[in-house]
């Protein structure tokens, strides 16, 4: 029975061939077949050419409308979330004037030499166009142009569409369909002003007023007829006809400008007369002043992105009023904080710097990136994710690439919270002990990938919240791997984490290439307690009326149990107190705060995502074509200060929030430190002091008594105690030197064991004790990983953390796209990706 698919199809055919049989019959009715055949071509041919000319050779026609914005004060206005001006979108950036502000004359010399009957023509002036094609067709070449001001126009403005270098059939098609378009649209005084705004005058130089006062040191208001006719002789062809260095061939077209406005009416002869005998001066050839970069440049682009994406053509046809995310003071302290450090860096402040040259001494950008050190920032507001800074790069003058948006790079230890999340959701407990000795893992082929501590230290056992404090690399994959890779990616993804999720224990090291952004936005569970926010640069666009053009919502969306993340918080707040991030506490910052360094290998990458209950902020270091930074770079000294100057400046004028609020879920025990479990009331441990730890009330471990109650231990029974158990370990040393072959072969085999399951023993929850289950191994066999044969591990990925020691401190860019899911269609242009084998890790 054929399907209702393939039935339709039948049908569509059937119909469409029984039309063309009627049409063929119909042309065959009115003439013979060998005519028939001429007459069907000649009408497909006026289809598709017309079909060509609607829609701009088929690629669609330039967006017309947005010329509205070229206009002064035409753009669309960018506010802060104060309500003060931030930034207008104008297409481009010149320095525009108005027709009001231009002396009668100025563009009356335009109007005699460029186009004399502008106001007359509806966009194409055809009587010029015939004759200068006879012109050209006799000289066997092209003498002369018939193009109008509105033509130009459409040149100057869209040369993406309508490249001026292409001299083709096809490009004049094109120029004469958006010309009569813009002349739909806009007044005469509304093109020409247009016009005389963007026209090229050679050298860096667009727009009337910037050549003004870039040949004659005036503005246009100024200028005296002659100069006026100068200008006007120019667009023709700019650097043939530079007043500088052409002056005889310049005045002898400004004395053909001004013999055209007095054959025109345009000017009286007297004066066309005075002006043509006066010399042609210029100004000593002055570069432009470089024009200072928008405030905010990186973010206005993005939200740029975003509004295009969303309003298109709409965006620039009306004035509108367009309410942002950004935080004046928030911004202007990331940048402070941001640029202070890179300059420390180059120093060799944060040890020996590696670049080859800093900033200010480099060459500008080139299609890979700058020479000189990168960096960028950014804060969110965690409630909302609301953008309140972003920092894409040094200088956007030299680089308008975004780092922070558009930039994928490995990112080290800062994926390390997602494994510990994906942990303690499936029962793991801050106290589990893991085992902290190196390890190999073979690779199909017979390669071996062995991770690595950065300090090369290994302390043989550590417990899961040390592993996390320390940015412990070995146990962390250890603990990965027990929890399994499905899992660790399943987190990365429900927290906002979509690209270079594989299921590899290397990923539990950072080989995952995130946008800074995108792993910014993924801590947003820690600091909500389990609520995720999409990042939001826009919270609203309105029109000149007021009335609301478009409004993003806030998404928000639970997807973490509320104590998994209390826990994970707590471990970074311990990290930031006396771990790998605590230089954020020497830069003066004392308030709630939790976070995580990223390091990968030879220090070409250097990061740090850290939160407070209302913030959450991220940061990375690095140069556009990785290489190390420094000597021994380290993200706890390069990264983490950079994100403790940005909250001491914001909390400066702000209250603290008040540290989180431990969830019902979440208990305190005291717990036996040798073994992880809890003490049971009254016990103590065999040795040492118990400590403090917190727990998911739902997973508890099992409770021990490992040395009898406390009460009743006076200070000499702790003292023998301590003694006996000291005289303990004496004994089992000495009774191991006298073991025989057989013995320590044992020993050696049940170690081999043990370490082909990466560890020790889970922690038994107190209800698997009360059912007197054994405990699950902490790991499983290489050679059960799920997908281990089939994705190869980079080789001889050694990665590591850094050392919880040193001095305090403060990535890159190259690669893709515009805020992941809050900047509109990603971005591709900018240094290349980065992807390769992960690297040592931190």
């Amino acid at each position: 029975m054929e399907s209702m698919d393939r039935k339709l199809s039948r049908r569509w055919r059937s119909w469409l061939g029984a039309a063309a049989g009627v049409l063929r019959e119909g042309i065959r009715s009115w003439w013979p077949p060998p005519a028939a055949h001429v007459v069907l071509a000649v009408f497909v041919v006026l289809v598709f050419t017309w079909l060509g000319w609607r829609t701009c050779g088929y690629s669609g026609c330039p967006a017309v409308g947005r010329l509205a914005a070229y206009q002064p004060g035409g753009a669309p206005v960018l506010l802060y979330r104060s309500g003060e001006e931030l930034a207008r979108l104008s297409p481009v950036s010149r320095d525009l004037v108005t027709l009001s502000e231009l002396p009668d004359y100025v563009p009356a010399a335009f109007l005699a030499v460029e186009d004399r009957r502008f106001r007359d023509h509806a966009g194409v002036d055809w009587r010029r166009t015939v004759g200068s094609a006879l012109v050209n067709v006799r000289a066997r070449g092209v003498r002369e142009g018939g193009s109008t001001i509105t033509m130009q126009l459409a040149r100057n403005v869209f040369p993406d569409r309508l490249p001026g270098q292409e001299r083709s059939l096809r490009r004049k098609v094109m120029e004469v369909r958006v010309a009569r378009e813009i002349e739909g649209s806009f007044s005469k005084d509304e093109i020409l002003e247009l016009y005389l705004n963007h026209i090229y005058f050679g050298g860096p130089v667009y727009g009337i007023e910037a050549a003004s006062r870039y040949y004659f040191g005036k503005g246009t208001s100024s200028l005296s007829l002659s100069e006026a006719a100068t200008l006007a002789a120019m667009p023709k062809a700019p650097n043939h006809y530079n007043p500088r260095s052409h002056p005889e061939r310049t005045r002898a077209r400004r004395d053909l400008v001004l013999d055209l406005m007095v054959e025109q009416g345009l000017v009286a002869e007297a004066e066309a007369e005075a002006a043509g005998s006066a010399p042609i001066r210029t100004v000593a050839e002055r570069r432009p002043a470089q024009r200072e970069a928008p405030a905010s440049p990186y973010f206005v682009q993005a939200a740029r992105r975003i509004l295009e994406s969303e309003l298109g053509d709409a965006l620039y046809s009306q004035p509108l009023r367009v309410h942002t995310t950004l935080d004046r003071p928030i911004q202007e302290a990331t940048e402070r904080a941001l640029l202070m450090q890179l300059s420390a860096i180059e120093r060799g402040a944060r040890g020996r710097f590696l670049g080859d040259t800093r900033y200010g001494l480099a060459a500008g950008a080139t299609p890979e990136g700058t020479l000189y050190l990168q960096g960028s920032a950014v804060v969110l507001e965690a409630e909302t994710g609301d953008v309140l800074a972003l920092v894409g790069g040094r200088d956007f003058r030299d680089s308008p690439y975004d780092r922070a948006l558009q930039a994928r790079r490995q990112v080290g230890s800062a994926f390390k919270p997602f494994v510990y999340a994906a942990a303690i959701a499936d029962g793991y407990a801050p106290s589990q002990r893991l085992t902290d000795e190196p390890f190999e893992l073979e690779l199909p082929g017979g390669e071996l990938w062995a991770p690595r501590n950065l300090d090369g230290t290994y302390r043989g056992e550590v417990t899961l919240r040390d592993a996390a404090v320390r940015s412990n690399n070995v146990a962390t994959v250890r603990l990965a791997m027990a929890v399994g890779m499905s899992n660790v990616t399943g987190t990365a993804r429900s927290s906002g984490i979509h690209n270079g999720l594989h299921e590899l224990p290397s990923l539990a090291l950072g080989t995952a290439e995130l946008t800074l952004l995108e792993l910014t936005a993924a801590y947003t569970p820690f600091a909500n307690l389990g609520s995720r926010t999409r990042p939001r640069l826009v919270r609203l666009v309105e029109d000149s009326a007021g009335s609301t053009v478009w409004s993003p919502k806030v998404e928000r969306r639970r997807v973490m149990d509320d104590g998994v993340a209390f826990l994970v918080t707590d471990l970074l707040r311990d990290a930031v107190d006396r771990g790998t991030g605590r230089a954020v506490r020497q830069t003066g910052y004392d308030g709630p705060a939790a976070g995580k360094t990223g390091t990968t290998d030879a220090g070409n990458d250097v990061w740090f995502v850290g939160y407070t209950p209302d913030l959450v902020g991220g940061v990375w270091i690095g140069f556009d074509r990785p290489r190390p930074i420094a000597v021994a770079a380290r993200a706890g000294e390069m990264a983490a200060p950079v994100w403790g100057q940005i909250m001491r400046s914001v909390y400066a004028s702000r209250s603290l929030p008040e540290p989180w609020e431990r969830p019902g879920s979440v208990v305190e025990r005291q717990v036996d430190p040798p073994s992880g479990l809890i003490l049971a009331d009254g016990c103590r441990p065999e040795s040492g002091d118990p400590v403090s730890e917190l727990f998911l009330q739902s997973d508890l471990p099992a409770t021990i008594c490992p040395a009898g109650e406390e009460e009743g231990r006076g200070v000499f029974r702790r003292l023998a105690d301590g003694v006996g158990s000291l005289f303990g370990r004496a004994a089992n040393f000495v009774t191991g030197l006298f073991r025989g072959e057989d013995e320590r072969e044992e020993v050696e085999r049940r170690r081999q064991e043990e370490d082909r399951y990466l560890g020790r023993p889970r922690l038994p929850r107190a209800s698997e004790a009360a059912r007197d289950d054994e405990p699950q191994p902490l790991g499983v066999p290489v050679d059960s990983i799920p997908g281990w044969g089939e994705v190869p591990v980079p080789p001889s990925d050694t990665m590591a953390e850094p050392r919880p020691s040193g001095p305090p401190d403060t990535t890159g860019p190259p690669d893709r796209p515009g805020p992941p899911d809050t900047t509109g269609p990603p971005d591709t242009t900018g240094p290349p990706d980065t992807t390769g084998p992960p690297d040592r890790r931190s």
